[in-house]
Parts: structure tokens; sequence; C-alpha cells
């Protein structure tokens, strides 16, 4: 069985890829899971799994996926996984020489505009649950620190962050992390992580209007 690299910067034909936002839906998904087949994704998206096939064979093609024939049934299986334990959009350094910069400031505007929608709407969620209290789950957490930090320092610490989740995900496949609740409850959850400095706040930034 291959190893998994730990993380991969985007390429543009990767940023291309899960520019569809239902194939990124799909990608997202399958990270979360681990491994899956198409009906599996299917039924935790609620898509049809004709249509989440397709979109799994263009991952493929971008090399955000792969098969795992060593979970399969029989040679008509197909079980997915992903080609990293985690993807990144790197350094600047580290995109020297790509062909389409056009592919990351289109992937990072799509991230923000996700995550302003998925803030908006956690917020919203919290307001009601904390106030009124009528909805047995609470959907979303929100938690803050602040650190003072060296480069060195913030480097160290963005690598912890890092491999948090995947250690998590093998101690939950391990069986030990203790649920009163069956795998079958499980839902389908999004984290990021921010990382800002202070003086970003106070930074002048493309498009803000001159004083």
């Amino acid at each position: 069985m291959t190893q998994a690299k730990p993380q991969v910067t985007f390429t543009s034909p990767m940023l291309k890829a899960i520019a569809n936002p239902l194939r990124r839906q799909i990608f997202d998904a399958l990270g979360a899971m681990g491994t899956g087949r198409a009906a599996d994704l299917g039924e935790l998206l609620g898509i049809a799994p004709n249509k989440v096939s397709f979109h799994l064979r263009e991952l493929a093609k971008a090399e955000l996926i792969e098969e795992a024939p060593e979970l399969a049934r029989d040679k008509r299986d197909r079980v997915w996984k992903p080609t990293a334990g985690g993807f990144t959009t790197g350094e600047p350094s580290e995109r020297a020489g790509d062909e389409s910069p056009s592919a990351i400031n289109a992937y990072l505007a799509q991230a923000v505009h996700e995550e302003q929608l998925r803030l908006s709407a956690m917020l919203a969620h919290a307001q009601y649950w904390y106030a009124k209290g009528e909805d047995p789950n609470n959907l979303a957490s929100l938690s803050t620190s602040n650190l003072l930090l060296t480069d060195d320092e913030q480097a160290e610490l963005l690598r912890r962050f890092a491999q948090v989740v995947p250690e998590f995900r093998e101690d939950q496949k391990n069986g030990k992390i203790e649920s009163s609740q069956p795998a079958s409850e499980r839902k389908l959850w999004h984290y990021a992580g921010l990382l800002s400095a202070e003086e970003l706040l106070n930074l002048p930034h493309p498009g803000d209007e001159s004083s």
C-alpha cells in the first residue's frame, strides 16, 4: 500500500480541477472520509453516484485523488483516496514558473467567498443557539488565541497545526477516541485555521480607496 504524502502544494491543474464547486465539495468530503466509493459520497452529499463518478475521474486526472485497489471488493469496485494527507497553497517561491498564476488567484477568491458564507452562517447560528437554546445541536464553534511569536515560532506553530487533524483522524480510525454515538451518526464538518499578524489590519490592500 502506497503511503500518501503528508502535505502537497496545489499545482495549477489541481486548482483548475477544484474550480468546479461541486467537484470541490466531493474532494473535501473524500478528504474527510479518508477513502470512499462514488456511492458513499453520493449518499453523504445527496448527489447521484454517476455524477460523483465523473467528478472523481476528473480529480484523479489532476492527481488530487487516486484509486485504492487494496480496498476494492472486486475488479469493478472503485475505491478512492486523496493523494496526500493535506493540501496547501504553499509559499510564493514554490509557485515560481507557474504558467497559470490566475489559477491560484481564482482559488483564493473562491476560498474567501466560501469562508465568508460559512462565517456568516456560523455567527447567525451561534446567536440563535445561545440566545434561544432551542436547537438541540450546536453546529459551529469559534475559538481565538493571541500569541507573541518570532517568524521561526510562527512556522513551528503552523507545522504543529498541520499535524493535528491527521493525527486525530488516525486515532479516530484506530478507535482511540471515545464516543457515545455510532459512526453512522457522523456529520461532515469543515475546519479552517486562520493565523494572521495584527499589523495586517493596518496595511493597505489592493482595491482599498486611497485616503
